[in-house]
Order: structure tokens, then C-alpha cells, then sequence
């Protein structure tokens, strides 16, 4: 029969140490390696919690970032945005017509330094280029709004002013096409009568005017129109009888330039915008005091 060995604990001297059954159940060092394996353990528990709070902390980080990108706006910049409702529905703006960014918010850069020109300067083919187009002194973007709630839906649009400085908005003349038709804005003059312009040539862009006869429209000597003695001088016209009138839309209010209503916009429909503005030489409120002025333009879509 074989005998058990016992393992045995050395002491200094190398004899063995017996264990007694008080030292086997000593509460003390019981006690101490309960605690240390509890330190070891929390010590465990903290490092994992510390690592779970920075990943927190740096997606927060990256979170408010994205959000500050996409609602930031650089000084006279042009946005454009869908509100939350529609976009949450399926409508998505982009600048060009495939779509292949569905965007919410589009931004287009400031045009610097313009000066003033008339709308013959605006080139013909102004609403055929998409995106940013600018010209030296013609600001000019294209976009597209498409409608993918798999339902017929009307939306709104509003093309508003969110900042103007030194009474720039007096001279700011804007066109807006809305599927091939246009329409030209400017603030109403000291009068309240709408802003126009005379010429004895025939205005561009009549062929897309969404009302041609109410935008551009011949004076005579009995019938002369919004005209004043002083653009008469102006332009030295002998006679009012075959000179061409072009009337803008008075701004909406002090700060929206238009709004409008689009029914029945079917699913995967698609409209086109296109925005330009410019600083109208012939505008009498085109003078020495708004250079240095700024406008920043804004436009919103919503149900």
C-alpha cells in the first residue's frame, strides 16, 4: 500500500512547517487575501469603466462636431435646407441631378468683391450649369430637391434674407428659376412701386419669365409706366413710345424675398432651383454707400 505524500511548507532553517487548524482557518489571512482580491478586482472594474467613459466622451465629441459642420455657416454663404419633417419623410436636396448624395443642407461659397453690373451681364446659360457658378460679379447656384416619401406631397419654399449690411439689400436684385420659369425680386423703391428698368432693347430671359406680359412691358408718352423725370435724364430718351419696362416683385417682407407653394409633387419627382443674384447698376440704390456692404440669402423648404 502506498503512502500519501504530504507537501509541506520550508521554513529559514528548511524544516517543515506544520499547519495547524487554527492557522488554516486564521481569519485574518483570510481577511487579507479576500481584500486583495477585491482590490484586484475593482482595480479591473475601474479600468474597464474609464475606458467605456472616454469612448463615450470622444463619440460626444465627434457628435457635436458633425452637428456644428452641418449647421455651421461661413460669413454670406448661401444655404439651402429641407426641415426636419421632410427630410425624416424622404426629401433630399443635392447639386446635381443623379442624386448620388441626398443631402438635407447644401451650402454655396460667398461671392467676394462684386460689383455692380446689369442683368444683359448675366450669362444666357446661367440656369443650365449646376452647383456653384459664380460669376466675377454674379452669384449663381443650381440645386434639386427630390421627393422619395413614396407619396404625392405639396411643399413650401421661402428665400430669405439672414443678414444684409449697409443698405446692400436696396440694389440686390435676385432670380429665381423654379423649373425653367423665372421670376426677378428686388426691394420696392422710396415710392413703394415696384423697382424696374427701362431700355429700348428687349430684356434677356423673357423666353423663361413665369408672367412674361407683367414683367416686361412697352411705355409710351401717355402711358409711362413707373418712369421719373430723372431716369428719363438718365437716359437721355427723346421719347417714351417703344421703351421697354422690366418690373421686379417687391420683396415679400423686410427680410423674405419670396415664398412659394409647390402641389402635387410626386413621388421621385425631381425640381430644379436656381438662385442668382446680382448688384443692379441701373437700381437708383446703387450708390457709392453700400460698397462694402454684405447680404447673406438663405432659402427653406417645409410642408
Amino acid at each position: 500500500m502506498k503512502k500519501r505524500k504530504r507537501f509541506l511548507d520550508k521554513g529559514q532553517n528548511g524544516n517543515p512547517i506544520k499547519r495547524t487548524l487554527i492557522s488554516r482557518v486564521d481569519p485574518l489571512n483570510r481577511f487579507k487575501h479576500w481584500y486583495m482580491g477585491g482590490v484586484s478586482l475593482f482595480r479591473g472594474f475601474f479600468r474597464v469603466h474609464a475606458a467605456k467613459q472616454t469612448i463615450a466622451i470622444i463619440l460626444l465629441i465627434l457628435l457635436v462636431a458633425f452637428i456644428m459642420a452641418a449647421f455651421y455657416t461661413n460669413a454670406g454663404e448661401f444655404v439651402v435646407k429641407v426641415d426636419r419633417e421632410m427630410a425624416r419623410d424622404g426629401f433630399y436636396l443635392s447639386e446635381i441631378p443623379n442624386f448620388d448624395e441626398k443631402l438635407i443642407t447644401l451650402h454655396a461659397d460667398a461671392l467676394v468683391d462684386a460689383t455692380n453690373i446689369s442683368i444683359y451681364n448675366i450669362d444666357e446659360d446661367v440656369m443650365d450649369i449646376d452647383g456653384e457658378h459664380h460669376s466675377d460679379d454674379v452669384f449663381a447656384y443650381t440645386f434639386y430637391v427630390k421627393n422619395l416619401t413614396g407619396e404625392t406631397k405639396d411643399y413650401r419654399y421661402t428665400l430669405f434674407m439672414r443678414n444684409k449690411t449697409q443698405g446692400i439689400e436696396e440694389a440686390a436684385w435676385i432670380m429665381l428659376f423654379h423649373n425653367g420659369k423665372q421670376e426677378i425680386f428686388a426691394k420696392a423703391n422710396k415710392e413703394g412701386h415696384p423697382e424696374c428698368q427701362y431700355s429700348e432693347f428687349e430684356f434677356p430671359f423673357q423666353e423663361y419669365a413665369l408672367h412674361p406680359e407683367k414683367q416686361q412691358g412697352m411705355i409710351s408718352n401717355r402711358n409711362p409706366g413707373y418712369i421719373t423725370q430723372e431716369v428719363i435724364d438718365y437716359h437721355d430718351f427723346d421719347s417714351l413710345n417703344g421703351i421697354y419696362q422690366l418690373q421686379t416683385v417687391p420683396f415679400a417682407s423686410e427680410k423674405t424675398i419670396c415664398t412659394g407653394l409647390r402641389p402635387d409633387f410626386e413621388h421621385d419627382g425631381m425640381d430644379k432651383f436656381t438662385v442668382v443674384i446680382w448688384l443692379e447698376g441701373e437700381d437708383p440704390e446703387c450708390v457709392d454707400a453700400i460698397i462694402g456692404g454684405e447680404i447673406e440669402l438663405a432659402m427653406s423648404f417645409t410642408y
